[in-house]
């Protein structure tokens, strides 16, 4: 059975654009947007085949999702210690490092679907 929730649906959706307004603030996010803008325009513009425009599509939601997971738990770490603890940095850095493991996936599988567009 579904556990009633003590928000609404719009008041659940209201918090999740208050999380987005969050990371907007921050460098990553903003640029991994403009690439995605860019990379989902030219999917748009070179006329690809509707499943890789929905591969780039999804690539670029997984990216910015992790970069929002990422952010996320920075911000719940910054709660635990304002001091530099060696741990929380390792931590800070292992997150980092799963946003760049997706972001490189996502360029590599983007190259190989813009250059066999370009016939590179």
């Amino acid at each position: 059975m579904l556990e009633k929730s003590s928000q609404s649906l719009g008041q659940s959706f209201q918090s999740a654009l208050r999380g987005l307004r969050y990371v907007l603030r921050e460098r990553n996010f903003v640029l991994q947007i403009c690439a995605a803008v860019i990379a989902v325009g030219l999917s748009f513009a070179l006329d690809l085949p509707r499943v890789d425009k929905i591969i780039i599509l999804i690539l670029c939601a997984f990216v910015l999702s992790a970069e929002v997971m990422n952010s996320a738990c920075e911000r719940i770490l910054n709660l635990v210690t304002r001091e530099h603890n060696p741990e929380v940095a390792r931590v800070k850095e292992t997150l980092a490092g799963a946003v760049l493991i997706y972001s490189l996936a996502a360029f590599i599988i983007g190259f190989w679907i813009f250059s066999h567009a370009l016939n590179f």
